[in-house]
């Protein structure tokens, strides 16, 4: 007799099959040695729609009979301050304490000469 967990269940597809591409390893020649070298391209508005649009970074993950493509989510642009502060942090600490100085007159805070 069949136990309870050795029965399977139906579950929908993760991907259906109106989204499932179908395509064949074609070939690139290098140039200094005109070797054909395996090849696969991918085009079309699906990939936009998938998440790919032009300029997006993907990682790629190859395994024996598999590639799995992920699209990279977009790294938070540092705000052009803290890029300048990354900047002043390399000059001389003569001109860091000019910056510093130049922050806290900006900041309303005034230093007291002696």
């Amino acid at each position: 007799m069949t136990t309870p967990h050795c029965i399977a269940e139906f579950t929908d597809p993760e991907v259906s099959p109106a989204n499932n591409r179908k395509g064949t390893v074609s070939y690139a020649s290098r140039f200094e040695d005109h070797q054909h070298i395996p090849a696969i391209i991918m085009k079309g508005q699906w990939l936009e729609a998938a998440g790919f649009a032009t300029g997006t970074k993907i990682d790629i993950k190859v395994m024996e009979g598999c590639i799995v493509i992920t699209a990279k989510q977009p790294e938070q642009e540092e705000p052009a301050l803290l890029q300048s502060l990354r900047r002043a942090s390399k000059l001389s600490a003569r001109k860091q304490k000019q910056v510093q100085e130049f922050i806290n007159v900006m900041a309303g805070k005034t230093r007291k000469l002696l």
